[in-house]
């Protein structure tokens, strides 16, 4: 089995350095000549704390990354597309495509279903989980899931991914997992706000537990299963992200509780699309929706005030 990873960010190039350093081969793309060059040179990814292993090949061409049989794509959701696009001529039916977006394409779209618009891959996944890449390279131990509805990619994928670092495991319900990753963001955007306000321990239990249930909610109507967001591409990666005071997700949550710019637009437009989604689906998301005015120009108490009074219900 060959790999490659198209995309190589800070989390892209983890990803090569994460199977690189188990001695195996992996190729590793990037949309930038100059960043290439860079890594090819230097063999330290930008922003990042790792060196790549000489396994790691930096390749030139979509044609050459795509010469793998087993893809990780690690692009922005906004780019995702494009990126596909243009990998387009050079997909087999046969690749295996893994991607670590933990947001939904701008129309809404997993990017699973972008992947299968744009080429024709038949064999989807995402790797998802709360894995924090600082963490991860000075060797702290972390897991994460691959969810595919095919077992055969989740569990090489997990294979090509997993060691003394980093344990994967596999799930069936890529929907679920997806959904899981896409909810990180107005969580973590409202753990921010809640910790600016300074409120504390139980506040923040109720945004978790809320949230598990209205992203389950959603994951449900998109034909996942409720279950699979209480799980690590869900809860476990909201737990890390709120508790992680440096993640640019709660920086901007306490720059809204300021009532400041939200300064962080990827952020803004994930929580955008999810609440179009939500309103395309019929599916309640109060704490998303809150969230969403926030970002608007509602005070947080405000927004706060309105998920504390919403009509009295059962809790399940």
């Amino acid at each position: 089995m060959s790999v490659s990873v198209i995309g190589a960010g800070p989390w892209g190039a983890t990803v090569a350095w994460l199977i690189g350093k188990e001695g195996r081969d992996v190729a590793l793309w990037s949309s930038s000549e100059t960043k290439r060059a860079v890594l090819r040179d230097t063999r330290k990814p930008p922003r990042t704390a790792i060196d790549l292993p000489e396994c790691v090949a930096i390749v030139e061409t979509l044609d050459e990354a795509l010469a793998a049989d087993l893809v990780f794509l690690a692009v922005p959701p906004a780019h995702a597309r494009a990126v596909l696009r243009a990998a387009a001529p050079f997909v087999r039916p046969d690749h295996r495509i893994v991607h670590t977006v933990k947001g939904l394409e701008p129309g809404g779209h997993a990017i699973s279903t972008v992947i299968s618009e744009e080429t024709c891959c038949l064999m989807t996944g995402m790797l998802a989980g709360p894995v924090a890449p600082d963490e991860l390279w000075r060797g702290d131990q972390m897991a994460a899931v691959v969810g595919s509805r095919f077992e055969s990619l989740a569990v090489d994928a997990a294979l090509a991914l997993t060691g003394p670092s980093l344990r994967v495991y596999q799930s069936l319900d890529l929907t679920g997992v997806e959904i899981g990753g896409a909810m990180r963001t107005p969580i973590g955007l409202a753990a921010g706000m809640l910790r600016e306000a300074g409120l504390g321990g139980p506040t923040h239990a109720f945004l978790l537990t809320r949230g598990l249930a209205e992203a389950g909610r959603l994951a449900d109507a998109l034909g996942g299963q409720h279950e699979t967001v209480a799980g690590l591409s869900g809860i476990g990666d909201w737990l890390v992200t709120s508790q992680d005071e440096d993640d640019p997700v709660m920086q901007a949550g306490h720059r809204l509780a300021r009532q400041e710019a939200c300064g962080y637009s990827e952020a803004e437009a994930r929580v955008r699309t999810l609440i179009a989604l939500g309103a395309r689906t019929g599916v309640d998301l109060p704490i998303t929706n809150a969230v969403g005015a926030v970002l608007d120009g509602t005070p947080m108490q405000e927004a706060l005030a309105g998920l504390m009074t919403r009509q009295v219900r059962f809790e399940s």
